[in-house]
């Protein structure tokens, strides 16, 4: 049974349960606000906070899910067939919705830490590492809400109740702002350990706030910023890629994740697992507990069908090819993925991967990216990072130079391409290539999504999400005058 915390705070009750299976079980416990002064309730409150990043709407599902949708690769199936198409007809505006009041819900479990634990009576060195853990929590919270609504009312006081509803909007320049302060805040206030341990995987180190402030600074063009936090997380030499891709995404006891820098870990229990899973397969061959087939392999985008080297172990990794798996395709069901697998799940919402927010792949393609855009052209540091990830895609020894396998001799803006292309190979269905190609030129990333015959659906309108109407009618800070364009 997993810990239950109901905590009566600032007029509100917020029921929060334990974000993951790494922390002690223990019966339900009631924590009033005199418990809440004490480091058990500092902790309590501090799990709440990463608790956030599993709600339904947020990680689980439709944050996800809309972002791989959006990617031209895939398509949809059933009723989320119209926003693979770039068509937010009413229940995938719905979904966005949902994901927005998600994704705030996260951002109040964090500034509720960030009001409460400074005036805690606790150990000084604790109350300043979840301080930062916070911190970095909402400042991974507002990137994916810049990078997905862009301007937004920007909360960072806790909300009890309909005071404090309305809020203007923030520019994008303000949020980033924002979100730089609070990721250099916590990693200056030395507060964040390396690493922890395995009871307690999942919770943010230095590297995975270095890791967030680094993708950051390559979304707003700050590349030299940038090369310099990503180099320094190589050089560390704490991470590494692990040769066995299977072992990277398997939710078996045993697994070693050595290349794991920030991770949901899920548990098979209720509905405190993994849902993706559930949207992937074909439950005939006994990948997850239920099987709904949604998310569909485009066969008409270049880089995930001839552009992708069938040599290169990734690509029968991530899609249904074997015979057995070919026998359950259809005309209506052209091709799957298969990235994560758990023949032992519990249910729809309850298989036991880890569900990658950040992986070591991340920081050697961000660095080969930015180091290549910092200098010019694509440095000797610039190809090992990059060739790294290749050369484990291709089963080589990861650290070893190989030709027939390496990249070299590029430009750089043949390197640039090179970098999209092995972020999109690398991170099939962890929702990412929707992100990367805003980053793109907008003539570049309109070609991709032209040359994966999407282009009759797509409109330059649809790179950020509609503000959900509910916002606007209940905040009084806001107008019609504040939504996105093209809604």
């Amino acid at each position: 049974m997993k810990t239950k915390y109901i905590l009566i705070l600032l007029g509100f009750s917020l029921v929060l349960s334990s974000c993951e299976d790494v922390y002690t079980e223990e019966p339900n416990t009631f924590l009033s606000p005199d418990d809440l002064n004490s480091e058990e309730g500092a902790l309590a409150l501090l799990k709440g906070a990463y608790a956030g990043l599993q709600l339904r709407s947020y990680y689980q599902q439709d944050f996800v899910m809309q972002a791989e949708m959006r990617s031209e690769y895939m398509n949809g199936r059933g009723s989320y067939l119209p926003v693979g198409r770039y068509d937010l007809d009413s229940r995938n505006i719905g979904r966005i919705n949902d994901a927005w009041d998600a994704m705030f819900n996260a951002v109040n479990r964090a500034n509720t830490v960030i009001a409460s634990v400074p005036n805690l009576d606790i150990n000084e060195s604790i109350k300043a590492q979840f301080l930062a853990e916070a911190k970095a929590l909402r400042g991974l919270h507002y990137f994916n809400i810049v990078r997905s609504w862009g301007g937004v009312p920007m909360r960072l006081e806790p909300i009890s109740g309909l005071d404090g509803i309305g809020k203007a909007k923030s520019s994008v320049s303000e949020i980033y702002t924002q979100i730089e302060q609070d990721l250099n805040d916590a990693i200056n206030s030395n507060a964040l350990p390396d690493s922890y341990s395995s009871s307690d995987r999942g919770r943010i180190s230095i590297y995975a706030t270095r890791t967030i402030l680094a993708h950051v600074y390559l979304t707003q063009g700050k590349y030299a910023e940038s090369a310099a936090l990503t180099k320094g997380i190589i050089d560390s030499g704490n991470f590494q890629l692990e040769p066995n891709l299977e072992t990277v995404f398997s939710p078996e006891p045993g697994a070693t994740h050595s290349g794991e820098i920030l991770s949901i870990t899920w548990i098979r229990n209720g509905a405190e697992g993994m849902r993706l899973l559930s949207f992937m397969h074909n439950i005939a061959l006994g990948y997850s507990s239920a099987g709904w087939r949604v998310c569909l392999r485009n066969l008409d985008a270049p880089i995930i069908n001839e552009d992708w080297d069938v040599a290169d172990t990734r690509k029968n990794f991530n899609l249904y090819n074997t015979p057995e798996e070919v026998a359950v395709l259809s005309a209506a069901v052209p091709g799957l993925f298969k990235k994560y697998i758990d023949r032992n799940g519990a249910g729809q919402n309850a298989h036991g991967n880890d569900q990658p927010i950040y992986r070591y792949a991340d920081v050697l393609t961000m660095f080969a990216w930015a180091d290549a855009m910092a200098n010019g052209g694509p440095t000797a540091d610039a190809y090992e990072a990059l060739n790294q990830v290749r050369r484990r895609g291709y089963g080589v020894a990861i650290t070893t130079p190989d030709a027939g396998v390496d990249y070299a001799g590029l430009n750089e803006e043949e390197f640039v391409d090179a970098v999209w292309n092995e972020r999109a190979w690398e991170f099939v269905m962890e929702g990412k290539r929707w992100y990367d190609l805003k980053l793109m030129p907008k003539e570049k990333a309109v070609g991709i999504i032209t040359a994966a015959g999407e282009d009759e659906f797509f409109n330059d309108t649809d790179w950020l999400y509609p503000i959900p109407r509910q916002e606007i009618d209940n905040n009084d800070e806001l107008t019609n005058a504040d939504q996105n364009p093209g809604y």
